[in-house]
């Protein structure tokens, strides 16, 4: 656990179950997790996800107070879906669960909004203590108001986004997301309409400025 993001000191005890969900694409792991939280009896395992989408998704469905999310996840992961989680429900409590710990994608976790970013070698008691700490912790201000033009995009739209300002072509995103080559074109237009931008620079652009994306993901 890194020590800039939440302490090892005595806890208050939670009146209500803490809602944990996790999303990482190891099974291993999430066993792993699920055990370790399911011996604290003030903590509730709610969910799990093997990758961004259904991140998202379970987090759309409510009930989860705090978020174990892997920024290495396959697909569109890292700080973008970090962002897109935090947009999707501004009260949620995000633990960055990380097997690296580069200072920038802590730093910028942080930035984002994550309460806490903790390593994968840190033992079963710091990481139930982290859930506990950051239950703790009032809901992080992010440098995004909410209501920014991205966070009118639909899951879809949203993915085709970000692929886009990662460099992938239309086409290449077709074949992954098994989509038309015309259909992603739509969505293309779309995102680029709702983000006022008239090319892809415009939106490798709005990304940046809205810490979207970063060099290192």
């Amino acid at each position: 656990m890194h020590e800039n993001s939440i302490g090892m000191k005595s806890r208050v005890v939670s009146p209500q179950p803490i809602r944990v969900a996790i999303a990482d694409d190891h099974p291993i792991v999430r066993a792993g997790v699920r055990g370790i939280l399911s011996s604290d009896r003030e903590i509730e395992f709610v969910g799990e996800a093997e990758d961004g989408q259904q991140a998202v998704s379970l987090i759309r469905k409510g009930g989860v107070d705090i978020l174990l999310l892997d920024l290495s996840m396959p697909g569109r992961g890292g700080l973008s879906l970090l962002r897109q989680v935090l947009d999707e429900a501004p009260e949620l409590r995000v633990i960055v669960f990380s097997a690296y710990d580069p200072a920038s994608h802590r730093d910028r976790s942080l930035a984002l909004g994550a309460s806490a970013y903790i390593d994968k070698k840190s033992g079963p008691l710091e990481l139930i203590d982290a859930v506990h700490r950051v239950m703790q912790m009032p809901v992080q201000k992010r440098d995004n108001p909410a209501g920014a033009p991205h966070t009118q995009l639909s899951l879809r739209q949203y993915d085709i986004f970000i692929r886009l300002v990662q460099g992938e072509s239309v086409t290449d995103i077709a074949r992954d997301l098994h989509l038309s080559v015309k259909t992603v074109s739509t969505h293309k237009v779309t995102v680029q309409k709702k983000l006022s931008a008239n090319s892809v620079v415009d939106l490798v652009r709005y990304a940046a400025l809205h810490g979207l994306v970063s060099q290192s993901e």
